[in-house]
């Protein structure tokens, strides 16, 4: 199946942002801080929560064609680290395969520390110094290797990062076969197909974290509730603003006129001491309130609209019936204009009154036998014509019309309220127990209504009266006033008869309560809106969670990682000798879209391997397990393996040393033991791969301690070499001890023929191996080998057997201890020499024998 399609058409089901994100790390390789901070503002969005099609995630369908080539060059000025301190660097050659023997303490186990540490293993330890020797003031050694046929040296401090470019050597040690054996664990090597899921879900965790960090910044600012109001029935809804509606919400932080009215009176109630005589002053104070209310409806009648207008009416038919009277007086015998006008009117009337005076029992006007009222002359014809006239016209409909609209009028205005001082308005409001804020409003109303009053009684000619604003509201308020005037004095009344004050005091605490929450209004909304924003960054994390590319990576993995791996894992068990081990590489789970593997007993489902397997088994399927992880990745990284083969019999260790050797073929392999066995193992395996691979590639090298001091490579050709090769060291050394000798005396020869001694003893050793048993049987070698070499061994002598065992008996003083009472003397140069050359020309008639033999 096309994996890649299947990936692709999984992707095109998701979310616009998580295709968003795949797309970016998919032509990137990685997300960088703006890529994150875009993502978390696209979850956030409608559009981003959306499934899409539009992408084609072209590059998913390219393979990476990068492959690396890396080698390990030799690790070199090792300071204060462990008990390494070599004098020389450790060299690992040019070839594939490395076999570094050495005694325990001799420093593989420290080389191999340091090695996890500079390549970054997860299970590599802290490196120490030694404990044994002063703090040193560097910690540090100096790598070098080899990348794409690139020599590179890096300086490593203790402490520092990891070397990215050696990342990729894996190592094998006692740590690693216990977490193959005991722990579940991921792939080490992921496809890059594959390996999107686990980064996909990384960088998924990312931005859920990144969405985490803004979610905790939306910290409460909503202030606690008071210890005193906790009891109180509305605590539990302001404890609970998350799970409040709008209605809730609404109706505890609303507090009105009323409510506080109430918890005025409650208060009032519980202080009262005397209920009866606060009752008869409530209604004294209700008796004031309802004077101000007549007041201000009279006031509010008068200088409203309605009535402004209707004066305004009366006015204007006045003005209308005068001046139709007026025109009405114009009779013939007027001589003068002004007939009819108030101020003739005016004086007709006094005249009217003045007449009574001078003819009191005559009806006005007196014109027989009479003088005229105003002037006092004897009235002519016409005159008294003109005064007779003028009565008539006074008594006439049109001016009776206009004196009654006059009156009307006059007597309107005459009604209205007369203007209140600033004091009377002080006086009433303090009678009527209201603020300063009702005595301010109320003072400006009739400061407008006298003004207004003035206005109207000028007859408006220079300014206009304004009607005052609608009092209807004022007076509801003062109404509601009044009647709880008197709702209180019936409480106060009933108080005086029974008072239940633990009621009213939880009541008064209710209210108070209430009061305070109301008064949070702005925090409480705020804090709802927090609830809100919270609620929404869990649905953003809900949608940023990992578990859907970890079911995906499961299932691909199982095609493309897991059947591929357990495979592999069987291979090893069968490469390495170990197929009849009942166990079985399984799949366990899947974590942030890696899945992980464990080591099981086959149709075990109650205990471990490691509860029920001998330590070699353990050890060789750790190994398998091991190898099945890390041998089939790209490109060719150095192995390093640390003492493989502890606890393993003969035949497996064969098995491990052919499947090293297979290794070594393809990349470098770094094997460090201190078992001459596997030491052997792996030159016989090198030697069935070929002579000539066994010359290019195979190379076995020692390190010892000295002093305390571990990791040093030491001389190795005497028991490396042939024996043949090895004998012309020992004389070529030995040259070198005489001329020592000749130059700083015995002491010096001494200290150098002490060492060919030792070596020359091993030699003897390997002759009898090699060149006297013809390498039939040789020590730490798992075969006996007989074809074509048994028949060499007929030919011994006993001179041969004498020869050697001479030689034997002679040195092994030098490589065995030996008691203080036989001191131990180093032969001269010449006796050495002639020692050394008798082995060699011993050697040299052996082969000629055996070469005349078999002609």
């Amino acid at each position: 199946m096309d994996v890649q399609k299947e990936i692709r058409t999984w992707l095109l089901q998701q979310r616009e942002w998580f295709q968003e994100t795949a797309d970016r790390l998919i032509n990137n390789g990685q997300l960088t801080v703006e890529d994150l901070s875009d993502l978390v503002a696209l979850v956030k969005t409608p559009e981003g929560q959306k499934v899409t099609k539009h992408r084609t995630f072209a590059s998913l369908m390219q393979p990476s064609l990068v492959v690396e080539e890396l080698r390990l060059t030799r690790i070199e000025g090792v300071c204060g680290i462990e008990n390494l301190g070599p004098r020389q660097p450790l060299d690992f050659g040019t070839g594939n395969l490395t076999v570094i023997y050495g005694h325990n303490g001799s420093g593989k186990s420290s080389y191999t520390r340091v090695l996890k540490k500079v390549s970054g293993k997860p299970r590599a330890v802290d490196l120490k110094a030694n404990v044994f020797l002063q703090p040193p003031q560097e910690r540090k050694c100096q790598i070098a290797y080899q990348l794409n046929g690139v020599t590179n040296t890096t300086e490593w401090h203790v402490g520092s990062a990891p070397i990215g470019e050696l990342k990729a050597i894996d190592i094998f040690d006692s740590d690693e076969a216990n977490h193959y054996l005991n722990a579940e664990s991921a792939a080490t090597y992921i496809p890059p197909i594959v390996g999107l899921f686990e980064r996909l879900a990384a960088e998924i965790e990312k931005i859920r974290a990144l969405l985490d960090a803004e979610q905790a910044k939306l910290i409460s600012s909503l202030p606690t509730l008071p210890p005193v109001y906790q009891q109180c029935e509305i605590a539990s809804t302001y404890k609970a603003l998350s799970n409040a509606t709008q209605t809730t919400l609404a109706a505890i932080t609303n507090w009105t006129a009323e409510q506080e009215q109430q918890l005025k009176d409650l208060d009032e109630r519980l202080k009262v001491q005397d209920p009866i005589a606060l009752a008869k002053q409530k209604r004294a104070t209700k008796a004031e309130v309802q004077q101000l209310i007549t007041k201000l409806t009279q006031t509010s009648r008068e200088y409203g609209i309605d009535n402004l207008e209707a004066i305004r009416t009366l006015r204007k038919l006045a003005i209308e019936k005068r001046n139709i009277a007026i025109e009405g007086g114009k009779v013939q015998a007027s001589v003068l204009d002004g007939i009819g006008t108030p101020t003739w009117r005016a004086m007709w009337e006094a005249a009217r009154e003045f007449s009574a005076i001078p003819y009191p029992n005559s009806q006005f006007p007196v014109t027989v036998d009479a003088r005229c009222i105003l002037c006092q002359q004897e009235l002519t014809t016409e005159a008294q014509q003109r005064l007779t006239d003028f009565e008539k016209f006074v008594n006439t409909k049109l001016e009776g019309d206009a004196k009654t609209a006059e009156t009307l009028y006059q007597s309107t205005l005459k009604q209205l309220s007369p203007a209140i001082t600033e004091q009377q308005v002080h006086t009433l409001c303090t009678a009527a127990g209201l603020s300063d804020e009702w005595n301010n409003y109320l003072w400006k109303t009739w400061q407008h209504t006298s003004q207004s009053l003035l206005a109207l009684q000028a007859h408006e000619h220079t300014q206009h009266a304004q009607p005052v604003e609608d009092q209807k509201e004022n007076l509801a308020n003062l109404v509601t006033y009044r009647d709880n005037l008197e709702s209180q004095a019936i409480q106060h009344e009933l108080d005086a008869q029974k008072f239940d004050w633990v009621k009213a005091s939880n009541e008064k605490l209710g209210l108070e309560a209430k009061k305070w929450v109301a008064e949070q209004k702005g925090a409480i909304e705020t804090e709802v809106e927090r609830f809100k924003k919270h609620a929404a960054y869990d649905t953003w994390k809900g949608l940023a969670g990992s578990r859907s590319v970890s079911l995906k990576s499961a299932e691909i993995t199982q095609k493309v990682v897991t059947e591929a791996y357990v495979a592999r894992f069987n291979r090893e068990l069968q490469s390495l000798g170990a197929p009849r081990i009942q166990v079985e590489l399984v799949k366990t789970r899947t974590q942030n879209a890696r899945v992980l593997h464990q080591l099981r007993l086959k149709g075990v489902q109650n205990d471990k391997p490691q509860n029920i397997l001998s330590e070699g088994e353990r050890r060789i399927i750790s190994l398998a397990a091991f190898l099945a992880d890390v041998s089939d990745k790209p490109g060719a990284a150095p192995f390093v393996f640390d003492d493989p083969i502890s606890s393993l019999d003969n035949d497996f260790e064969w098995h491990v040393a052919c499947r090293l050797v297979e290794l070594a073929k393809n990349r470098q392999v770094l094997v460090l033991t201190h078992r001459l066995s596997l030491y052997g193992a792996l030159e016989d395996a090198a030697k069935k791969a070929g002579e000539a691979w066994k010359d290019a590639h195979y190379l076995p090298m020692c390190i010892e301690a000295y002093a305390g001091i571990a990791g040093h490579p030491a001389a190795q050709d005497v028991w490396n070499a042939n024996t043949k090769k090895a004998n012309n060291i020992l004389l070529t050394r030995l040259d070198a001890a005489r001329k020592a000798g000749e130059a700083g005396g015995g002491g010096a020869y001494r200290a150098l023929a002490q060492g060919v001694c030792s070596d020359f003893r091993k030699l003897v050793e390997r002759s009898v191996e090699e060149d006297l048993l013809n390498k039939v049987v040789l020590r730490h070698r798992r075969s006996v080998t007989t074809d074509g070499r048994l028949s060499g061994v007929r030919q011994i002598s006993v001179e041969d057997c004498k020869l050697i065992d001479d030689l034997m008996t002679k040195y092994s003083c030098y490589e065995h201890s030996q008691s203080t009472e036989v001191p131990i003397i180093i032969p001269e140069e010449p006796e050495l020499r002639a020692d050394i050359e008798s082995l060699k020309t011993w050697r040299d008639n052996l082969k000629d024998r055996r070469d005349k033999s078999t002609i």
